[in-house]
């Protein structure tokens, strides 16, 4: 099978979720076999081979205009795309981020009659804010057409006045609803509706998108990542109970949380860890008078250390989450989590294997008391308490069977 991925906006080497899922996807599909392509966003010309054993190509407009809330119908990427598409003959196209390329795709890519399936990794493709984190930085709670049209507004369409908002964290008043994103949604329900599957990374993922919209059937798909062979970690000894939160460290990634967290836990034996970067500068000052170590970036090499000094995970974020490598990882660790009550985390951690609340001030406190009553044995239960997760292989076969299937 000829396969080709479309990955805008960035390079498929970057160090991001969607971009390792697609290196290690097409890695495997390479081993099984198939003869693989990626489109990415880095803009340069010409067909490489990438180590891992499938080729990469770009499009320059595709490394455009990331992050942006407003909508463009624009067809130079689209043109570039529909190109190659006809040039390469592909058997499958698998389209996982699409910011930057241009609306005119959703209208044109049903009907070349080449067959394409979609993976819903984020709300991009219903929330031109990506996260469904709204105009104020709060969580919008859901898709609806009057809501959507006042967050992303006119004034939003006007780039420079957005990226002075997003510098200056203040935000834009919502003086003039704009209907282009109820435009634009139109075009991508057809798009979704002609897809030969739509895969959802998460059970909230499809639930959302198929209330937005109509007709619209997506299949669950756990990702599968190298953690999920690896087994549990031994835990090095220690007196303390050693809490970590591994990551981007970010309001929407849940920054406050964890504050409020680690100031109301009261074991006088409780350590709090950070593990990553940290992304805006109110979080970093916060950070250094806080009681959490902070340790800095880390890499995949890393995570065995890290789980092997980790006895509970924490996930705390306050947008709707895709799915959550990180929780993946730790309970593929062998490593109980408390994590919030959002988007894909409840499909993973649950009363067996670890805690969910609310991030609320009421869900923080009943966080900080399940903690601070937190026994040994009772770890020992929850450690026990985790199931295997989705292996890689088990993922490309699913995966590989939407290719073949008919959602319509």
């Amino acid at each position: 099978m000829k396969i080709l991925h479309v990955v805008s906006t960035f390079s498929v080497d970057y160090p991001g979720g969607i971009t390792n899922y697609i290196r290690t996807l097409a890695a495997d599909q390479v081993g099984a076999g198939h003869l693989v392509d990626v489109l990415d966003g880095a803009g340069d010309d010409g067909w490489t081979m990438h180590a891992l054993g499938f080729r990469v190509t770009s499009v320059p407009a595709t490394s455009r205009r990331v992050h942006v809330a407003s909508s463009r119908y624009d067809s130079t990427g689209t043109d570039a795309i529909i190109a190659l598409l006809r040039h390469e003959r592909y058997d499958i196209v698998h389209f996982h981020l699409t910011i930057g390329v241009g609306e005119s795709l959703y209208e044109e890519m049903p009907e070349l009659g080449i067959p394409y399936v979609v993976t819903l990794h984020d709300y991009f493709l219903f929330c031109p804010r990506i996260t469904m984190m709204d105009w104020r930085s709060e969580n919008c709670g859901g898709p609806a057409k009057r809501k959507c049209e006042r967050c992303v507004g006119v004034l939003d369409q006007i780039d420079p006045l957005y990226r002075l908002s997003r510098k200056t964290g203040i935000p834009l008043p919502r003086v003039l609803p704009s209907t282009m994103v109820t435009r634009r949604n139109e075009r991508i329900h057809r798009f979704l509706l002609n897809a030969r599957s739509v895969l959802a990374i998460s059970t909230r993922m499809k639930d959302f998108f198929e209330h937005r919209y109509d007709g619209l059937r997506c299949i669950v798909a756990h990702v599968g990542t190298p953690s999920a062979e690896t087994g549990s970690t031994t835990k090095t000894p220690s007196p303390n109970l050693r809490l970590a939160f591994l990551g981007t460290l970010s309001r929407h990634k849940g920054a406050d949380v964890l504050f409020e967290l680690a100031e109301q836990v009261g074991r006088t034996d409780a350590e709090f860890h950070f593990y990553g970067r940290v992304l805006e500068r109110s979080a970093a000052a916060r950070l250094r008078d806080s009681r959490i170590i902070d340790h800095g970036p880390y890499t995949e090499d890393d995570l065995p250390q890290i789980m092997a000094q980790t006895d509970l995970g924490l996930v705390l974020s306050v947008w709707e989450e895709g799915a959550g490598i990180v929780v993946m990882e730790l309970l593929n660790h062998g490593t109980p989590v408390v994590a919030t009550r959002r988007g894909g985390l409840p499909d993973f951690v649950n009363e067996r294997n670890g805690f969910l609340f609310e991030p609320t001030p009421e869900g923080i406190a009943e966080a900080a008391r399940f903690i601070d009553s937190l026994t040994r044995a009772q770890l020992a239960r929850l450690a026990a308490g985790i199931t295997p997760l989705t292996t890689r292989a088990q993922h490309a076969e699913a995966v590989e069977r939407a290719y073949g299937a008919n959602s319509r």
